[in-house]
C-alpha cells in the first residue's frame, strides 16, 4: 500500500476471516467528554474513540478550563465544573465535525461565556439554521453568518425552557437543544419527528441528570445541569465503524469474521435488521444489558442477498451506514431502494450524490433520486481511480468495494477516514493475513 498526497492505492484479496474490535463509538465519546466535563469531579472514559473529531471536541473543554489527560486506552477527566469554565481567548475550532460544533453550541449558549465556534470548510457549508433558531427561541444569543452558517458567535444568556417540536429527524438539533436546556429556567419539551440516536438521553441519566422520554417526547426539568455527577463510562464499540466490516464479510466470498464490544442501541442498530431483512447470514452473542448495550456480532459470506427498500423510521436508525448499505445493495438479486433520506445531502458531503457518482465510476448502477437512490445488481467492472470528496464514510466506503477486484485501486484524498477509524487499513489488512 503506497501513499501519494493522501491517496491510497488499496490491493487486498479476500476472504476476510477472524476476530476484532472497532475503535470506540464517536457520538457517545464527544458526549462523554462533554458531560464529564461539565460535573466537578474525576471522570474516566475508557476505550473512547481518538479520531480527529473527538479530539476537536476535548481540545475545546481543555480551552475552557479542563484537565484531560490522554492514557493508553482511557481519558482521565478532571474537572472544577461547569461554573468555572474560562472564557476561551481564542477560536474554538471543530474542523469537520458537526457533532462537536451543534452540540458545544447548544451548551455554549446556557454557559454565560462568550466564545465564537468555527471549523473547516465543510462545517463551513453545512446548516446551523437548525439550531440557531430553536436556540434563539430559548432566548439564546447565538449567531452565524446569514443566520446560518459559521462562525457561530455566543454571548451570555439567561434561557428558558421550550417546547419544540422537531422540524427534521436529527440527533444533533435534539440534542443541541437539551445541552442548552441543562441551564434553562424552565422545563424543555422536545416531540421528536421520527426516533432518532438517544445517546443524549441514555448518557444524561448515566450522569444523574433527571430526563424523561416517553415515546417521541422527551423533557428535561429547570435547571437540570444542578444534578450532573462526575461518573466513569465505557464506549462501546462504533457500530458505524463495524458496518464496514460487515458488508465486507457479507459480499467477499469465504468470509467469517466476529465483531466484539459493538454498540446495539436500537435507535443505531438499523444496518443489523437491513442485513437480517436482506437474508444476510448475521448472528449476535454475548449481549449485555447496561445504558448502551453491546454485542458480539459475527457475519459470513451470503451469495444470495435479497433486494430490499429502505425508508421511513429504518432510516435515521441507519443514516451514517447508508454509503456502505448502498455498496452491499449492489450485490443482491434485485434491485433495492432508499428512500426518506433528504438528510444525506447534508452530512461532510450530499451522501446521495458521491456515494452514486463514485460507486457509478466503478460500473455499478445506481441512480440518485430526491430523497434517496435506486441500487440495481451489479458489478464492479471499471478500476479507475475514485475520490473521498474528503468524507470519511465515502472513503471507507470505497476500501470495502476495492475487495470486489483482483486489481489495485486508488482512491484520492483517503486521509478522511482519521476522523473516525485511523486504522482503519491495518483492521482489513489483519483480517486477511488471518484468511
Amino acid at each position: 500500500m503506497r501513499n501519494v498526497a493522501d491517496n491510497e492505492t488499496i490491493n487486498i484479496k479476500g476472504p476476510l476471516r477472524g476476530e476484532l474490535e472497532v475503535p470506540g463509538d464517536k457520538s457517545m465519546t464527544h458526549r462523554a467528554m462533554m458531560l464529564s466535563s461539565l460535573a466537578q469531579g474525576e471522570s474516566t472514559i475508557y476505550k473512547p474513540l481518538l479520531g480527529e473529531d473527538c479530539l476537536r471536541t476535548m481540545k475545546i473543554f481543555q480551552q475552557l478550563g479542563v484537565d484531560i489527560e490522554v492514557k493508553k486506552d482511557r481519558l482521565e477527566v478532571n474537572s472544577k465544573g461547569y461554573a468555572h469554565f474560562h472564557t476561551p481567548h481564542q477560536v474554538l475550532y471543530t474542523g469537520n465535525s458537526g457533532t462537536t460544533t451543534r452540540l458545544v453550541a447548544g451548551l455554549l449558549s446556557g454557559l454565560q461565556i462568550e466564545a465564537v465556534l468555527s471549523g473547516d470548510a465543510s462545517i463551513g457549508k453545512r446548516p446551523m439554521d437548525r439550531i440557531i433558531q430553536p436556540l434563539s427561541q430559548m432566548q439564546a444569543r447565538i449567531y452565524g453568518v446569514d443566520n446560518n452558517y459559521t462562525p457561530l458567535i455566543i454571548q451570555p444568556a439567561t434561557l428558558s425552557g421550550i417546547d419544540y417540536e422537531m422540524p427534521v429527524a436529527s440527533a444533533q438539533v435534539k440534542s443541541a437543544i437539551l445541552f442548552a436546556g441543562l441551564f434553562a429556567q424552565s422545563a424543555t419539551q422536545i416531540t421528536e419527528k421520527a426516533l432518532t440516536r438517544n445517546h443524549t438521553e441514555t448518557m444524561f441519566k448515566h450522569y444523574h441528570i433527571p430526563i424523561e422520554v416517553k415515546g417521541k417526547v422527551i423533557t428535561l426539568p429547570s435547571h437540570a445541569i444542578q444534578h450532573i455527577q462526575a461518573n466513569d463510562f465505557q464506549v462501546p464499540g462504533d457500530i458505524s465503524s463495524a458496518a464496514y466490516f460487515i458488508v465486507a464479510a457479507l459480499i467477499v466470498p469465504g468470509s467469517d469474521i466476529v465483531i466484539h464490544n459493538v454498540g446495539i442501541n436500537s435507535t443505531r442498530s438499523g444496518i443489523i435488521d437491513i442485513v437480517q431483512q436482506m437474508k444476510g447470514h448475521i448472528e449476535l452473542f454475548n449481549i449485555t444489558k447496561g445504558p448502551e448495550p453491546t454485542a458480539s456480532i459475527r457475519v459470513r459470506y451470503t451469495e444470495s442477498l435479497q433486494g430490499i427498500d429502505i425508508q421511513d423510521s429504518m432510516i435515521p436508525r441507519a443514516i451514517d451506514e447508508i454509503p456502505i448499505i448502498a455498496l452491499l445493495c449492489t450485490q443482491a438479486q434485485s434491485t433495492s431502494r432508499i428512500r426518506n433520506a433528504e438528510e444525506l445531502k447534508v452530512k461532510e458531503t450530499n451522501r446521495i450524490d458521491t456515494t452514486v457518482s463514485e460507486l457509478n465510476k466503478l460500473g455499478f448502477d445506481l441512480t440518485p433520486t430526491e430523497d434517496g437512490m435506486i441500487i440495481r445488481p451489479s458489478r464492479l467492472l471499471h478500476n479507475v481511480p475514485v475520490d473521498s470528496h474528503t468524507d470519511h464514510r465515502i472513503g471507507m466506503m470505497l476500501a470495502i468495494a476495492s475487495l470486489l477486484t483482483d486489481e489495485a485501486l486508488t482512491i484520492q484524498r483517503f486521509d478522511a477516514v482519521n476522523v473516525s477509524f485511523p486504522d482503519f487499513l491495518t483492521h482489513i489488512q489483519n483480517l486477511k493475513n488471518e484468511g
